[in-house]
């Protein structure tokens, strides 16, 4: 009748002991989890420390109820110990019949102590005879003011507590509050002394669920591994002792037809209540299942209201029905695979026909649906069934040609998929798709061939957005791309629905809509994690999009992080400009982290590997801009007429070619010829949306270099309403420094720009301040940018102006500056005011 003692490997959770503080405030909590979950030693880990816990471990000699009040006093009479004198001291089990009377002067005995204690039943499913049932629902509904009841049990005790949960006096807590997080199942690991990387711990702990038991024997086995991480990934439902638990613990515990029911459900992920009752041939199924989930937790309904089972013992079942008929194990799969066919989920028929090795049916299956669940994100499925039919199968039928060549542009692999395409009417599509992937110009189509199903419709909107993107027709590039995503989701293709996500994202990038460039690669990303494709087409050029976006807002260190991941996602044979486009980008965040001849040289190499490319004039707008400005800033004049050369053949009569001349004439002092240029080519077409800023802020400094302020800003103003719609702001951190400091000294002067205005400040220098001031001087501070007098801004503060005198030059010390504008300059260029 004391608390047990933690197991040998053991790990304390703060969160389990903060959730049971918060539960047990409640007069009664249900802990209620299966076998193996770590109830006990949860609660025990809990009540170790306190002396406010009473304990009693139930068994099934605790039926009889005299015996089990014994207990319930014995424990009560221990901890916290009470005077001798004590009520509950002189309490004796109840005779037959007694037990309000008994009840009552257990109330009365913990009428008087002013802190609760806890009463813990553990094993209360141990209780099943009626009359002990009785007397535990009795103490549930009568119970004394400051005794706390926790119950822990495998199933949902038969106490009648539904109008405890109605008054809100009753916490309930699950498996799921139990299971273990990756982070509590490695320190499990480090208390047992076993080395396990991270990778591993985090998927025992997934295919466990989280499961105590099997990861306590996990640790124990791994402690003396050689190779722990091998031994890890081994763990299973047919491991010897999780077989032995399962047996012992659970199935001999159920009735044989329950037992039968999980054993034949095991064969499939999930399953409905139509389904479980189709494989077992029991019509109420569901309803066991039903209760099973709500009573014992070794059933897990799903939000589509279907059915799993925990992965470890789903695997038990699976090699329990194995060993006992593997022929049933066959038909049973036959059954889902119908089932499935049925409901129209091909997808799971074709994955259950195969593992059932129903080949006619696989065959059947195959031929009239894998080219749908390839474009749908199931090539991987399709490929294990490929794989099963053989080569005869796909010689033999040009849809499995056509189906098998998609799977392997999913995977990134161009020459198979070459090779599997035949002469199927679908393959006027597969080709140009192939094409672009591997950035190939698509063949051009004098018509869209006559196509009937939805996958094939689907598909040839997205082909003709990469036609009117190459003839040069952006906007209607972007109306088909989103004809063409309307068309993928709503036949749930998500193959189709990644690429002309993708197929948006360039679209809208070549029209200069960073904004939605970024939303289209982020959708696309989100299809290609959750299908696990990271290494697939799109993938990468999504990457570095988004990298770009990242460059034009001015955030090195994210675009960074994007351009690590392209890579990893680049698949051999992909289109040629995704490397030296990585490159380029690289050499743009090391100019922009502050690396710039590095930088300049990585673009000057990257442009190289381009020249020979047939590329968009955006993209080489984007790339002559960016290495010709590094170059004037690096001083290097060969470098930068390099760059207006190649630009001069490739960009004639743009603004970007006028913008490379403003810059050079700027660069060199020449300010009448830069503002000839100016006005010469006010009316040139931008190819990129930052171009016109870059012009305006071009314009800036050119009237700050004449001492025309007011018309600086203006230009300036017209700069900050051109970027603002797509958060453009490394033009303004690589603009010269006096239009800069006119951005900072005219913050709170923009009317509805400041607030970008605010922002693009806050990107152009760290908000640190050059030495820390005191508070007394943030005050002074704060109010140096209004027209207050030394004197008014001492009476405001209530000190004497000798004071305030101090501070301003204490301020002016640690900023560096001699004025008071001055101040006021660098205390905006540092975000302190």
């Amino acid at each position: 009748m004391t608390v047990p003692r933690v197991p040998g490997i053991f790990v304390p959770r703060s969160r389990l002991t903060a959730l049971f503080d918060h539960a047990t405030t409640r007069p009664v909590t249900v802990l209620r989890a299966p076998a193996g979950s770590g109830k006990t030693t949860a609660l025990a880990c809990w009540a170790r420390d306190r002396r406010d816990v009473a304990w009693v471990s139930l068994d099934d000699d605790d039926n009889d109820e005299r015996r089990l009040w014994a207990a319930i006093l014995f424990a009560l009479r221990r901890s916290p110990r009470p005077p001798e004198d004590s009520p509950v001291c002189r309490l004796e089990p109840p005779e037959p019949g007694r037990r309000t009377e008994f009840l009552a002067d257990l109330g009365d005995a913990f009428a008087g102590p002013r802190e609760p204690v806890w009463l813990v039943l553990d094993d209360v499913q141990e209780i099943t005879r009626p009359e002990a049932v009785e007397a535990l629902a009795a103490l549930a509904r009568h119970q004394p003011p400051m005794l706390r009841l926790v119950l822990a049990t495998r199933v949902e005790p038969k106490l009648r507590l539904a109008r405890l949960e109605v008054e809100g006096t009753l916490s309930r807590l699950g498996a799921a509050e139990l299971r273990f997080s990756a982070e509590e199942t490695a320190r499990l690991f480090r208390a047992a002394g076993a080395t396990v990387s991270e990778d591993r711990v985090r998927e025992l702990t997934e295919r466990t669920s989280g499961w105590a038991a099997a990861l306590g024997w996990a640790a124990v086995s791994v402690r003396d591994a050689g190779d722990a991480d091998e031994l890890v990934a081994d763990v299973g439902g047919d491991e010897l002792a999780v077989a032995r638990f399962f047996a012992d613990e659970v199935l001999s515990r159920l009735p044989s037809a329950t037992s039968d029911l999980l054993l034949c459900v095991s064969v499939c992920d999930t399953v409905s209540a139509t389904l479980a009752a189709r494989l077992s041939g029991s019509p109420d199924a569901g309803v066991t299942l039903d209760e099973l989930e709500r009573e014992t937790g070794l059933v897990v309904r799903t939000p589509a209201d279907t059915y799993r089972l925990p992965a470890l013992l789903r695997g038990f079942l699976q090699a329990e029905l194995a060993r006992r008929s593997p022929a049933r194990v066959r038909r049973l799969q036959g059954i889902a695979a119908r089932w499935y066919a049925e409901e129209g989920r091909y997808g799971e028929a074709l994955t259950y026909a195969v593992a059932g090795r129903d080949r006619q049916r696989a065959l059947r299956l195959a031929r009239d649906h894998a080219v749908r669940q390839v474009l749908a994100g199931d090539g991987e499925l399709v490929r294990g069934a490929l794989a099963y039919l053989g080569e005869g199968a796909l010689t033999a039928s040009p849809r499995l040609r056509l189906a098998s060549a998609l799977a392997h542009v999913q995977r990134g692999e161009f020459t198979a998929a070459a090779t599997d395409l035949g002469d199927d009417g679908l393959r006027l599509l597969a080709a140009p798709h192939l094409a672009l992937v591997t950035g190939s110009r698509p063949p051009e189509r004098a018509v869209s061939p006559v196509v009937r199903s939805a996958e094939a419709v689907a598909w040839d909107k997205l082909d003709l957005v990469w036609q009117s993107l190459y003839r040069g027709a952006r906007r209607h590039a972007v109306t088909r791309a989103e004809e063409a995503l309307r068309a993928a989701h709503g036949e749930r293709l998500e193959h189709l629905v990644l690429h002309s996500r993708l197929a948006l994202a360039v679209a809208t990038a070549l029209l200069g809509d960073h904004t939605a460039m970024r939303r289209a690669c982020i959708g696309a990303l989100a299809v290609a994690r959750r299908h696990g494709w990271r290494r697939s087409p799109g993938v990468a050029e999504c990457h570095l999009m988004l990298a770009y976006d990242d460059l034009m807002r001015f955030e090195p260190v994210a675009a960074a992080g994007e351009l690590a991941q392209a890579p990893r996602a680049e698949v051999p044979g992909s289109a040629p400009v995704l490397g030296p486009l990585h490159g380029f980008f690289e050499g743009m965040v090391r100019f922009d982290a502050g690396d710039r001849a590095a930088g300049s040289q990585a673009m000057r190499v990257a442009r190289h590997r381009l020249a020979d490319l047939e590329l968009p004039r955006e993209i080489t707008a984007m790339c002559t801009v960016a290495e010709h400005h590094a170059a004037l800033v690096g001083g290097e004049g060969l470098h930068a007429a390099e760059v207006f050369a190649w630009a001069q053949e490739r960009l004639p009569g743009t603004a970007e070619l006028a913008l490379l001349q403003i810059r050079a004439h700027l660069a060199v002092d020449e300010t009448d010829l830069a503002e000839k240029v100016l006005r010469a080519t006010a009316a040139a077409p931008a190819l990129l949306p930052a171009t016109p800023v870059d012009t305006c802020l071009a314009e800036t400094a050119l009237a700050l270099r004449s001492h025309r302020r007011t018309l600086a800003l203006h230009a300036l103003d017209r700069a900050l309403t051109l970027a603002r719609p797509h958060r453009l702001v490394r033009p303004f951190a690589l603009a010269e420094p006096r239009v800069r400091n006119l951005l900072i000294d005219h913050s709170g002067g923009f009317g509805s720009l400041d607030g970008f205005a605010q922002s693009v400040r806050g990107r152009l220098v760290p908000n640190t301040p050059p030495s820390e001031l005191t508070d007394r001087e943030q005050v002074v501070l704060q109010r140096l940018p209004s027209q207050r007098s030394l004197d008014e801004i001492a009476s405001d503060l209530t000190v004497s102006v000798n004071t305030v005198k101090t501070h301003v030059r204490s301020i002016y010390g640690k900023l560096g500056v001699n004025n008071r504008r001055s101040a006021v300059v660098v205390a905006r260029h540092h975000g302190l005011t």
